[in-house]
């Protein structure tokens, strides 16, 4: 079932969004709701997201930053962009800088909101599938091992499920409780 992170700092446009999301999507998605850029993160570094969808002006972080960061956590993640501006150089800088898929203006259309979700969810499926395509394919001449193309698909699974850090004397460093899971 695919994931998708919803992100704004308004509640009231996520309750919003997710009310119209999961009336089309019903039992296809699971959706991630979030306020505050720093626990979407958190989530982001842990969960495996098909779409991220962020607001562009929130307090703290932008949502460029915040989008740059997904893309380096999860580059097949498909991101989009929600706003109130259309102004010219916000776009572009969305689209140049993160790669975002689609531009959403504020005050939306709810149809062209699913119309967009829906081919985000397709774009991410068409991803993926590429991106095993080509693993296979490295596998196959010889330029990844199995064991690699399992670390691939565990990782996509779990983000960070495959970074593991050593002490000297060879046992596992756990994280403090309280320490980001990000760099």
């Amino acid at each position: 079932m695919a994931k998708i992170l919803l992100l704004d700092d308004d509640p009231g446009v996520i309750a919003a969004l997710n009310r119209l999301l999961r009336s089309q999507f019903k039992s296809e998605v699971n959706f991630s709701l979030f306020t505050d850029p720093s626990q979407a993160l958190l989530s982001v570094a842990e969960s495996t997201y098909a779409v991220v969808v962020s607001d562009y002006t929130m307090p703290g972080m932008d949502g460029l930053s915040f989008l740059r960061r997904v893309r380096e956590l999860q580059p097949l993640a498909v991101r989009m962009v929600l706003s109130a501006s259309n102004e010219v150089t916000t776009v572009v800088a969305a689209v140049n800088e993160v790669g975002v898929f689609r531009y959403i203006v504020k005050p939306w259309n709810n149809d062209t909101v699913v119309q967009d979700v829906r081919a985000a969810l397709n774009q991410a499926r068409e991803m993926q599938e590429e991106h095993s395509l080509a693993d296979e394919a490295r596998m196959q001449h010889g330029q990844l091992s199995p064991a690699d193309l399992e670390l691939r698909r565990l990782e996509q699974l779990e983000p960070g499920i495959t970074v593991v850090e050593w002490d000297a004397d060879g046992s596992v460093l756990m994280p403090p409780l309280d320490a980001k899971v990000w760099k």
